[in-house]
């Protein structure tokens, strides 16, 4: 008589195979067992039940955490699904409004963990608000100003200013985003970033170094390099969420690829080096456009 397997006993070891098991041992050994396994509510019973149960019938290692996410729902609240003609295509969405915009919007929108609906409009609207708006016009305030007022040079360590808005930023961004990360607290991560940001905004509307330019010009150096430092680690932080962006951020503030970890947003010698190689701020370009409202079907 013929065998008959299982088919999630087959489905549910490619985790392993996939990375060495059996093949390369060192391979495995690196991810697994994994720290966490993300998968779609309705396959929770698979991944709780049967699948650990494999692995102890095995004598294997369990993963350390199985986390559950909603679902992605349609205009009105309904499920997708091909039989009702509503579901989305994401690469659709992302060559229309950006891969880092629709990953920015999805992570910021939608509580993890729990269901949550989009439409093209809130995409438009919660891009521009945080980063065109928000994130991309003070980098692009801060830059422009240091490029055209300081001939695009850094002031030095000595001469940056106010620390209550730069210890914001480090408490609220760079500390305070990775850990809700790691508790998978993605939205949450990213409000208290975009506020840190918005602060940001706040502080150089009410220090107006455009005015400062012609009244006390080492008190708006002073302020655009506090924000300078600041922007920086917000860049940093923000990179797992909209990696492009990001990146072409820090390349236009002269920070290596190989210095952009969150160990190195924590440690400030990063400043003093730039100064001392006498790195110049050009004109900047933006990198996160105002997206346009979709037209109406007709």
């Amino acid at each position: 008589p013929g065998h008959v397997m299982y088919v999630w006993v087959d489905a549910l070891t490619t985790y392993m195979t996939g990375v060495g098991y059996g093949q390369d041992e060192a391979e495995y050994g690196r991810y697994w067992p994994a720290d966490i396994h993300m998968i779609g509510k309705d396959i929770v019973r698979f991944h709780t039940v049967y699948w650990p149960a494999f692995l102890m019938s095995a004598g294997l290692p369990l993963p350390k955490q199985v986390f559950g996410h909603g679902f992605v729902l349609a205009r009105g609240g309904e499920k997708m699904s091909k039989s009702a003609g509503n579901s989305a295509d994401p690469l659709d969405l992302a060559e229309r409004y950006g891969v880092d915009q629709l990953r920015y919007f999805l992570l910021s929108e939608i509580i993890f963990g729990q269901d949550g609906s989009y439409s093209e409009e809130a995409i438009v609207t919660r891009c521009n608000a945080d980063l065109a708006n928000n994130f991309g016009n003070l980098t692009q305030r801060v830059l422009s100003m240091i490029a055209k007022n300081l001939d695009g040079k850094l002031p030095p360590m000595e001469m940056v200013g106010d620390v209550v808005i730069y210890e914001l930023v480090k408490a609220t961004a760079t500390v305070a985003f990775p850990r809700a990360f790691s508790e998978l607290g993605l939205s949450n991560a990213i409000l208290g970033w975009t506020r840190s940001a918005s602060e940001c905004n706040r502080y150089m509307d009410t220090m107006a170094p455009w005015t400062l330019k012609k009244t006390d010009p080492e008190t708006m150096a002073k302020v655009l390099a506090t924000l300078f430092i600041c922007i920086h680690d917000l860049a940093i932080t923000i990179q797992p969420v909209v990696p492009d962006a990001a990146g072409r951020i820090l390349d236009q503030m002269g920070i290596p690829k190989d210095e952009r970890s969150y160990r190195d947003a924590l440690d400030t010698s990063w400043y003093d080096r730039l100064v001392q190689s006498d790195f110049r701020v050009a004109s900047p370009t933006g990198v996160f456009p105002r997206l346009e409202m979709p037209a109406e079907p007709g």
